[in-house]
């Protein structure tokens, strides 16, 4: 201990060796997120990512390789309107394309699908490397280390910015952190060039940031959260050239180079809204407050009150807005998330209690309790209403789902509801403090971000990969006001510990804790394992067959193919086909009529309409899409009345009675919306020819009914007598050329259904009928033999 001690001591006081144990410790920490989100490259195939959206931006930055430039419709995807490029913000896709076209001037054998496997890890580690140095800048080394080590580790910063997921996701966060730190960092500067060149850098990294994302306006909020701050609490306004070269440096360019921000529909319709308003606002209410200021002596001595008039008239306009425009928002805006297609996608599902721990241990707990301390150290009791809607906050986003569970649905709903504006209201009242404290700008803008981005999160899971940066934030806000005491010198073994040194042992006792312990998280012993275990697309490596046999046997320039959505650009990328639907989502309802006219049409000939309107020559199916998605793809292509949805249950078999041919249950399916456990407990089918069978249900009530049946033999289809007289649903029965069951499904009531399943069935091919293997539809549509319409 003595020598440990002795080494601390000479550590102090060499400046030199300080500087140097700094930067290696720095890249330290930059090298352990490297190596964490390295971890599985052996796991992903040549050719294939660990995200579907990963495929779109390889697709783009192909194009761009090949052309130089992304054409303004893509005719490739989206047939047969082809896809408007115009309205995308595709600055990550020429990254990636330019990127390349770098590297490969000195390393000729580095593939584009290299840099998009690297991409998103590098832009990580780039955008913690700026948060660190930041941090010490603004705090200090202990601060910036506890931050960094938290970014580093945690799972829900690892998943989507590890190798190979190569989404847009770590790039904007890196541009988000870039385009605040500047900001905030030149708010640190003194008054001269430095601070000019500073606020132009500002600019540009938000003018990067907005070729690069349609949310990332929800970043530049965090920025305009502190210029209001300034507004409302400064006198006078004396930077407002300063002000005026920072929104030159953005907003007039997105404006004339993206169309999607002149004239930006569906998806695209209020990202100009979003990122060109609030700044202008800001710059009017400047400009109002300057000339008043100046021209009416009369309103100097009331320079606040009015600032404050005009700040609660602009809210109020912009509330009233959003209450106008909530409808539209419903249906083009992922945050309200009413569009049935945006109800059914994953990563736009609502995390519960289970899912915040696994992803953050016990740090979202500490880093919304460090928020609370923080403010009430800066702010006193100013800040008590902060901290209260904080709390309640965090308590509606975090605990959402026994909340839900205790005081019902609306009542959850309405409690995070009036927690937005009570925290509007307490920030509010923090700004009415008398006296500046140290770096509140910088917790400002950092307890905005944590509020905008855990808002977001509660209903979407993909939102909180940004909100581990306030959270890591917070803890260490926590762990600071904890150590401000520690300010007694103590002795062991007859030497003084410095106050410096029991923070120090302090602090990394209590890192080990949260990071290994798991009592208290232990997020850490879950690290490596979400970054080993990411999901590979395709899943299934038998649709990887299929494509290289699309690839192989058809011909790219005529083959139009209709499939589910989420292997469009897995079919642009991987056989050079042109697709009607992608993940992309630009015409959401195009994916439900592909639901509702194909997926669940009443006849083949409905389906050929659809195709024949889309001009589609193949259609691809597997047995995921018929078993495993059969009640998300019926809710999407359902009307209001949901006339068309259902859901599929394989069944087992079960030991058989004497009389019994066949005992059969279902097999049991995760709770969630879409695929409920059904209440059939057993199905009794009887007889021993396939054209005659008698299949009696039994429930849980102990009701026992016969329903009828679809049954393949073979190639042959049959159908019992009673198809359309079930109050219980039917069921789909495969056998094979010798008469022996292979496949059983029980479909519970629904109108049409049995003739839903027959057709469907109908347009595959026996092939696809005798295995369970995903494979490829490879009868084209005869033209010659149908009439088709409009």
């Amino acid at each position: 201990m003595r020598l440990s001690l002795r080494l601390w001591e000479a550590v102090s006081s060499n400046s030199y060796f300080k500087y140097i144990s700094l930067i290696a410790f720095l890249l330290g920490i930059l090298v352990l997120a490297f190596c964490i989100r390295l971890q599985g490259r052996e796991r992903i195939p040549d050719g294939q990512f660990t995200s579907n959206d990963a495929y779109l931006y390889y697709w783009q930055a192909q194009n761009i390789s090949e052309h130089g430039h992304l054409p303004p419709v893509d005719e490739r995807r989206w047939i047969p309107n082809g896809r408007d490029n115009t309205q995308l913000l595709s600055l990550y896709a020429y990254v990636l394309a330019y990127t390349h076209k770098a590297i490969t001037l000195f390393f000729y054998d580095v593939s584009l699908y290299q840099v998009c496997l690297y991409l998103s890890i590098i832009s990580f580690v780039i955008g913690l490397g700026i948060l660190t140095v930041f941090l010490i800048k603004t705090y200090d080394l202990g601060f910036a280390t506890i931050v960094a080590i938290l970014l580093a580790t945690l799972p829900g910063t690892i998943d989507r910015s590890t190798i190979g997921f190569s989404d847009r996701d770590a790039w904007c966060w890196m541009i988000g952190i870039l385009a605040i730190t500047t900001y905030l960092w030149k708010e640190q500067m003194q008054h001269g060039k430095q601070r000019w060149i500073a606020t132009a850098i500002a600019g540009f990294t938000v003018f990067l940031g907005g070729l690069s994302w349609e949310g990332f306006g929800f970043f530049l909020i965090v920025i305009m959260s502190v210029e209001l701050w300034k507004f409302c609490t400064t006198d006078a306004e004396d930077n407002l050239k300063e002000y005026i070269l920072w929104i030159l440096m953005f907003v007039p360019w997105l404006f004339l180079i993206s169309p999607a921000y002149r004239s930006g529909y569906r998806y695209s319709t209020y990202i100009g809204t979003l990122m060109l308003v609030p700044p202008l606002v800001i710059l009017a209410l400047k400009s109002i407050k300057y000339l008043c200021l100046r021209f009416v002596t009369e309103l100097q001595p009331h320079s606040r009150k009015f600032t404050w008039g005009l700040t609660l008239i602009s809210i109020s306009i912009g509330v009233i807005y959003i209450l106008l425009q909530y409808k539209t928002f419903a249906v083009t805006a992922f945050p309200f998330k009413e569009n049935r297609l945006m109800q059914i996608i994953g990563e736009l599902a609502d995390p519960d209690l289970r899912y915040w721990v696994g992803r953050y241990g016990s740090i979202f707990v500490l880093g919304s309790i460090g928020f609370i301390a923080a403010s009430l150290q800066h702010w006193k009791w100013n800040a008590f209403t902060l901290a209260f809607a904080l709390l309640l906050l965090s308590a509606a986003v975090f605990l959402h789902h026994p909340i839900t569970h205790w005081i019902g649905h609306n009542s959850a709903n309405l409690l995070f509801v009036a927690s937005l504006p009570l925290t509007a209201i307490g920030i509010s009242i923090a700004a009415t403090r008398k006296q500046t404290s140290k770096n509140e700008l910088a917790l400002l803008a950092t307890l905005v971000w944590f509020i905008l981005w855990v808002s977001l999160s509660r209903n979407g899971k993909r939102y909180d990969f940004f909100i581990g940066v306030p959270l890591a934030l917070g803890t260490a806000f926590l762990m600071r006001y904890i150590t401000a005491s520690f300010n007694v010198n103590l002795k062991f073994g007859g030497r003084t510990l410095h106050p410096k040194l029991i923070t120090a042992l302090f602090t990394t006792a209590m890192l080990t804790l949260l990071l290994f312990w798991n009592p208290v998280g232990g997020h850490a012993t879950r690290s490596l394992h979400i970054a080993k275990k990411q999901n590979i697309y395709p899943e299934n490596q038998n649709i990887m067959h299929a494509y290289k046999w699309i690839k192989t046997q058809l011909q790219p320039d005529k083959t139009i193919m209709a499939a589910q959505w989420d292997y469009g650009t897995q079919l642009n990328v991987h056989s050079n086909v042109k697709t009607i639907t992608d993940p992309d989502h630009y015409l959401p309802h195009w994916v439900h009529l592909y639901y509702r006219h194909v997926y669940c049409a009443q006849s083949e000939t409905e389906a050929l309409y659809f195709l024949k309107t889309h001009n589609a020559t193949h259609l691809m199916l597997t047995s995921a899409d018929f078993i495993s998605r059969a009640g998300k793809n019926s809710f999407v292509g359902s009307d209001l009345s949901f006339d068309r949805h259902f859901n599929l249950y394989p069944l087992l078999y079960l030991p058989t009675a004497p009389g019994t041919q066949y005992a059969l249950a279902p097999q049991r399916q995760p709770i969630d919306t879409f695929t409920p456990n059904t209440d059939l407990t057993f199905i009794e089918i009887k007889g021993t020819s396939t054209e005659k069978l008698t299949a009696i249900a039994h429930f849980k009530n102990e009701e026992t009914e016969q329903i009828p049946y679809v049954a393949f033999h073979g190639s042959k289809r049959i159908l019992s007598e009673q198809t359309d007289k079930t109050k219980k649903g039917g069921m789909l029965l495969k056998f094979d050329t010798k008469g022996i069951l292979r496949n059983a499904f029980y479909v519970p009531k629904s109108d049409g259904i049995v003739s839903h399943l027959n057709s469907l069935y109908a347009v595959n091919t026996p092939k696809y009928l005798k295995t369970s293997i995903p494979t490829i539809q490879k009868k084209k549509i005869d033209r010659q033999t149908y009439k088709y319409g409009k």
